[in-house]
């Protein structure tokens, strides 16, 4: 059963109820808890531009026999979700969002498009690594809601900042490939960034863009003026 629903937007609820029940009934005790973040846990989630984020903690490495059932599970339910963006998961050992963090972050399994399920359902032949984690467990802990398991504090690190800081730097360098395929996602995802840095916190889209807007006279080009104060940041703290 889910727990603290009352933080989460109502469309989500049945679909992480279905989610939670294929972890469950194939992981058993080894799955440690659910943690939703992003936009459903931070505001501004709409069904009709956004997806449902969140991160599956496990207590050890997924087995051949769990991926492959777990892979056939989440092919089903690919795309029932009524998101635009469907639903975005990474199922991550517990270890690697506590103690032993690095980066990038190791991973057991990514919930993405049907090509990515299909992928993790195959035995791993070598160590998958995701950069954007470092950032999904800044979020987590400092602004997402846990739905089934372990408390927030219990499972997730406090992460250097540099790292953080060095996954968004990748996202913004990025964007100009990606601006003209979703506008929307990646200028809202500029404005958490700059104003994110600018003011030292986490920020969802929503209020990067407002505070974009409150003062945006300050940075005539947007593009230009994250990817710079994310390089300064980036390089201030170390890239290492």
């Amino acid at each position: 059963m889910l727990k603290n629903t009352g933080r989460l937007p109502p469309e989500t609820i049945p679909v992480l109820e279905e989610h939670l029940s294929l972890l469950q009934s194939n992981l058993g005790d080894k799955l440690i808890g659910v943690y939703v973040h992003g936009s459903a846990a931070m505001g501004g989630f709409t069904p009709q531009q956004s997806d449902l984020d969140y991160l599956a903690i496990v207590s050890s490495p997924l087995t051949p026999d769990e991926r492959k059932r777990l892979s056939e599970g989440f092919v089903g339910l690919h795309g029932t979700s009524g998101f635009r963006k469907g639903v975005e998961m990474s199922i991550v050992e517990e270890r690697f969002a506590g103690r032993d963090f690095r980066y990038p972050t190791p991973y057991e399994f990514h919930m993405g498009s049907l090509e990515q399920i299909r992928h993790h359902g195959e035995p791993h032949q070598k160590e998958h690594l995701d950069p954007d984690l470092a950032s999904h467990f800044t979020i987590a802990r400092e602004r997402g809601v846990c739905v089934y398991g372990k408390n927030i504090d219990a499972v997730f690190a406090r992460i250097d900042r540099k790292y953080f800081i060095r996954s968004n730097y990748e996202d913004v360098r990025i964007a100009p490939t990606l601006i003209e395929k979703d506008p929307v996602y990646t200028i809202l995802n500029l404005c958490r960034t700059l104003y994110g840095l600018k003011k030292g916190e986490v920020l969802s889209k929503v209020e990067g863009g407002e505070s974009y807007l409150a003062d945006r006279s300050e940075y005539p080009s947007l593009s230009r003026s994250a990817y710079e104060l994310s390089e300064r940041n980036y390089r201030e703290l170390g890239s290492g």
